[in-house]
């Protein structure tokens, strides 16, 4: 995910990385598990990958791929104009969203927690996500080492507590991990 600023009220669920074909369609990478809400929304929005613009897309036709999805934004129809939104995020506002089931949260959610151990050591801050081949990796900035950033996995098996209104993330690393 990207370190760029993000509205309060705005659920960033994939970025646009190129052109697909000359008629302005674009290739979005999604950042959730399901992603045919950005197929099925009409309220999509774009925002810019400074995070200093928004604008309506609306309804977005497209369709999965093995690398994410194809979409087509309304009023972009050559590849010149689809190039341009190269970086630019795809999202919505949190009130257009589905509540969550029990067991799930949204990755928008995980920025700003403040990340521990079992034992009560803090680790810092959620400062961003990156998706890696085997699953979600946590940017955990430690604000005294502020040249180090620590990848932790965002795994069940590893997770012991989550309390989003508190602000608090307990996971149980494998021995080791934090040394390497």
């Amino acid at each position: 995910m990207s370190e760029n600023p993000v509205p309060a009220d705005f659920v960033v669920l994939g970025h646009l990385v190129r052109p697909h074909g000359v008629h302005g369609a674009m290739i979005v990478v999604p950042y959730a598990h399901d992603p045919s809400l950005i197929l099925t929304s009409r309220h999509m929005e774009l925002l810019s990958a400074d995070g200093q613009t928004r604008r309506p897309a609306g309804a977005l036709k497209g369709k999965p791929t093995a690398r994410g999805l194809i979409v087509k934004i309304p009023n972009v129809t050559t590849r010149e104009a689809a190039a341009d939104l190269r970086g630019w995020r795809l999202g919505l506002e949190r009130r257009h969203l589905p509540a969550p089931a029990d067991d799930e949260i949204y990755w928008a959610d995980l920025p700003g927690l403040e990340v521990f151990t079992p034992e009560g050591r803090s680790l810092g801050r959620v400062f961003h996500l990156m998706e890696a081949g085997a699953g979600l990796l946590l940017v955990v900035r430690d604000p005294r080492e502020p040249d180090r950033d620590l990848l932790l996995p965002m795994r069940e098996e590893f997770l012991v507590s989550l309390d989003l209104a508190a602000g608090r993330l307990v996971l149980d690393l494998p021995d080791g991990l934090l040394d390497l």
